[in-house]
């Protein structure tokens, strides 16, 4: 690792957290910071996110690792992943309604983003159904329904 420059040990600290290896991945990423000479007020924002999403699920401090995240968001707003791994965050500190805000406001930058997509189902959540004031299986809804998800996976 000693020769590993700080954004591939960046890399392998999310390679870490992907495979739920989590304290493997927090002490990576901090060397990746204290490699690049970072602090908090000069730290880029994929650093910050990673971070963060490390300290929670490894250390369990979940306000600290949303506190990270969010200072990501703040530098860069527009990339979905950051928005992932805020809600991961927020789920992970039983947060559910503020994770799946998170996860919804990533979805506004990227609609098809497959991480994003994947906590969503994971945890639970359906899409409105097209008709409100009917039931949910009523024909209708269902027709119209697949209708707008086959229109919408060719978007």
């Amino acid at each position: 690792m000693d020769n590993l420059k700080p954004q591939e040990l960046l890399g392998l600290g999310i390679k870490l957290l992907k495979e739920g290896k989590y304290w493997d991945a927090l002490n990576t990423i901090k060397a990746a910071i204290e490699k690049a000479g970072y602090d908090m007020d000069n730290m880029p924002p994929d650093y910050l996110s990673y971070l963060g999403l490390a300290t929670a699920l490894a250390e369990k401090r979940y306000r600290d690792g949303a506190i990270f995240c969010e200072r990501a968001l703040k530098k860069e707003f527009y990339n979905p992943a950051y928005y992932l791994n805020l809600g991961r965050v927020y789920f992970a500190g039983g947060d559910r309604r503020k994770a799946i805000n998170a996860f919804y406001n990533g979805l506004k930058i990227d609609k098809n983003n497959r991480g994003i997509i994947e906590e969503l189902n994971k945890i639970g959540v359906r899409r409105s159904q097209i008709i409100s004031f009917l039931p949910r299986k009523n024909v209708l809804n269902k027709i119209l329904g697949n209708l707008v998800h086959r229109v919408e996976g060719r978007g």
